[in-house]
């Protein structure tokens, strides 16, 4: 998979090119291939018609999927709550707050995967920055930069992805604004539905909108997908 970078308050210069982490992140991002998502895509069909949970509608979360097992395969930490411990008044620690977890973190970068609604993207770089300023936190745990990864329009449309997600090209173009609000070095990792260049085919297996239960369709229905499942599993192999 081919990605693009935006520098914002010098986050790629911060970066460096041989940064470990950084390192591991592009090449897991570089080693996604079109038939990888697509396997992993058909995964969900076959778990859905065995009666396990209902296939997701559009890419996001397949591309979620597998960044998560090949970080964590790395080493890297997930689901990193932000903020510091909060204590009512007797002293007790609350309950943690929600909308404050960042997707991952590895040495001092911290990432955010976002290829939700495109109005979080505030609440996306809030999570960076307080990872990266927050006073509650020993240091040690604090970011010092952080990468926000979306997808191109290129990869929204080749996925199907719904209307309202966030693209890198829309964050290229708002995220220059927070400049005074936003004291944390970020890099937007853009990905593109190519490799190496080359454009991926276009492909109908994301194109469903959300479906029932598997044991809750009609005959003819079943029928119907597990025909259309067969015939993507043979296209896969050849």
């Amino acid at each position: 998979m081919d990605y693009s970078t935006f520098s914002f308050r010098w986050g790629v210069e911060h970066l460096g090119e041989s940064n470990p982490a950084w390192t591991e992140l592009t090449a897991v991002v570089s080693s996604i291939s079109e038939g990888e998502i697509l396997r992993q895509k058909l995964r969900n069909f076959e778990d859905w018609k065995s009666g396990g949970t209902l296939p997701p509608v559009g890419g996001q979360k397949v591309l979620n999927e597998l960044i998560d097992i090949k970080l964590k395969a790395l080493g890297w930490q997930s689901q990193i709550y932000c903020l510091g411990d909060i204590l009512d008044e007797t002293g007790k620690r609350k309950q943690k707050l929600a909308y404050w977890t960042m997707d991952f973190k590895k040495d001092d970068i911290g990432v955010e995967v976002s290829f939700n609604n495109a109005g979080v993207l505030a609440q996306n770089v809030l999570r960076l920055s307080v990872m990266s300023e927050n006073p509650d936190r020993p240091k040690k745990e604090l970011i010092r930069l952080g990468i926000l990864v979306c997808a191109h329009n290129d990869l929204k449309k080749w996925s199907d992805m719904d209307s309202t997600v966030l693209t890198y090209e829309s964050v290229v173009k708002v995220i220059p604004l927070m400049n005074f609000n936003i004291p944390t070095p970020i890099v937007v990792l853009g990905l593109h539905a190519s490799s190496d260049g080359t454009l991926w085919d276009d492909t109908e297996l994301f194109a469903h909108k959300k479906l029932s239960k598997w044991q809750d369709m009609a005959p003819k229905d079943q029928t119907l997908w597990a025909e259309r499942i067969e015939k993507f599993q043979a296209s896969l192999q050849r």
